[in-house]
């Protein structure tokens, strides 16, 4: 029993000293275990450093020569590629890193690019969009067909400078701090593909076969067989009219401009004034009269030289003229009217026509083969004809929609030239404004300040895509 008592006695001697020790050094382990977790959470809630370049869950992101970004492969990042060929260059590839998203309208043709940056006063998102154009990009400027938008956004996390957020925020830390909340914040960012496109409605003076006449300043052959009337030529046309030459004999014309080009046309109507168009620009001019003796033969008839001062280099383009030929009253002035009137911007009211144009006439193969047989020598576009006929060959389909585009003060060329399938016309139209001409949903074309924008709708009819005109040569030989 002495033993036993002993045995307890030092028992509760060591409880004693043990819980002695435990009330002396219990401020010394709580501060110690306070310091260690406030370390490791703020270790754990901030973004991956710049340095590292490798940590769990970063994707930093090198720029290439192109200004394109290539993402490091890494467990919380995921990376989307596509390629687009248009004009001169051949493809170029998106890299979206996530959690960062886009939406663009063109998802066929729209080459986004995102990069982001952290800093310890905030976070810069900044987004390119780029759409492939017929102009090649550099590599440390901007090319026309780029877009930049930066905006600024507050953040409470601070980190290194290069690094890209990513899934950070689903580590065990999102529970407990406010990481989760400044990541999410982070990515609904603006990442808009473009700013919004202006375009507004102007309507430019057309000049409709109607007005023929109306300032006549009248020339006449010597034999009164032709009448010229020079008095229309500030509004882009000069007006000859065959008078007393028998039909059964051809009659051309060639106009001569300031630059010393030449342009034929082919008169086959008698006693009514046809339009000429002054597209060379202000200037001297000269007008011969041919008439057709037998074959291939021509005799000079008249020939007369006079002055041009267009009241705008646009006006040959808004003019009645032989070959895009409308007046008030005409079926495709009508049917112009009703597609347009309605429309908010210029480039709906083209879009309008474009379309209708485009689903609505179909390509006469039969009269194609007339033509490049021979059989028929001569051949004039008529709107009217083609609107109520619902096909011809791609002149009338150039024809229709410059008359219809005319007729609502819309300057639109008619150029006729080379394709790779051949000798081809198609459309230039005239637009003022800035951002992205969207056809049909497609970025069509890009305007900063004001250009001529290609349309073929010959090839659309057909079914071809607008990305594959576009990417088709069109060589341009002359101009209407």
């Amino acid at each position: 029993m002495p033993e036993l008592r002993l045995v307890w006695y030092r028992i509760r001697r060591l409880a004693a000293l043990v819980f002695v020790l435990a009330v002396l050094c219990a401020p010394v382990l709580v501060s110690g275990c306070r310091h260690y977790a406030i370390t490791t959470l703020v270790q754990a809630t901030r973004p991956p450093s710049a340095t590292s370049g490798t940590s769990t869950g970063s994707a930093p992101i090198a720029t290439t020569s192109t200004g394109q970004s290539s993402a490091t492969s890494s467990s919380s990042a995921t990376t989307s590629s596509e390629t687009s060929a248009i004009a001169t260059e051949s493809s170029v590839t998106e890299s979206i890193t996530s959690p960062s998203t886009v939406e663009t309208s063109d998802s066929t043709s729209v080459i986004t690019t995102i990069t982001t940056a952290w800093s310890t006063t905030g976070e810069s998102v900044k987004t390119t969009t780029t759409r492939p154009t017929t102009q090649s990009a550099s590599t440390t400027t901007a090319s026309p067909g780029t877009t930049t938008s930066t905006t600024s956004q507050a953040t409470t996390t601070q980190a290194a400078t290069t690094a890209v957020p990513t899934s950070a925020a689903t580590t065990t830390v999102a529970t407990t701090t406010v990481a989760t909340t400044t990541v999410a914040t982070t990515t609904t960012a603006p990442t808009t593909a473009a700013p919004a496109s202006s375009f507004p409605v102007r309507i430019y003076s057309t000049f409709f076969r109607d007005e023929y006449g109306t300032n006549a300043n009248l020339v006449t052959s010597g034999d009164g067989s032709v009448q010229l009337d020079v008095g229309s030529t500030p509004e882009g046309v000069v007006l000859v009219k065959i008078i007393s030459i028998p039909t059964d004999k051809r009659v051309k014309v060639i106009v001569k401009g300031p630059s010393g080009t030449s342009y034929q046309y082919e008169i086959t109507s008698r006693n009514r004034f046809e339009g000429l168009p002054l597209q060379m620009g202000s200037g001297n001019y000269t007008a011969t009269i041919y008439e057709q003796i037998s074959g291939t033969s021509y005799s000079t008839v008249f020939a007369h030289t006079f002055s041009v001062s267009l009241a705008s280099s646009l006006r040959p383009f808004t003019a009645s003229s032989i070959i895009v030929n409308f007046s008030t009253g005409s079926d495709c002035t009508a049917k112009a009217k009703t597609l347009c009137s309605s429309k908010p911007d210029q480039v709906a009211r083209i879009e309008s026509v474009y379309l209708w144009i485009v689903n609505n006439i179909d390509y006469d193969r039969v009269l194609a083969s007339s033509i490049t047989s021979g059989e028929l020598k001569a051949y004039i576009p008529d709107p009217d004809r083609t609107l109520a006929t619902g096909k011809g060959i791609c002149y009338d389909y150039a024809a229709l929609m410059a008359a219809m585009l005319r007729s609502q003060g819309i300057p639109t060329r008619l150029i006729m030239g080379q394709v790779p399938q051949g000798y081809h016309a198609w459309n230039e139209v005239y637009l003022q404004g800035t951002g992205w001409v969207i056809i049909a949903g497609f970025r069509y074309w890009e305007v900063d300040g004001s250009a001529w924008v290609m349309f073929d709708s010959t090839f659309a009819a057909g079914g071809m895509s607008s990305e594959t005109i576009l990417n088709t040569t069109h060589t341009k030989e002359r101009t209407y």
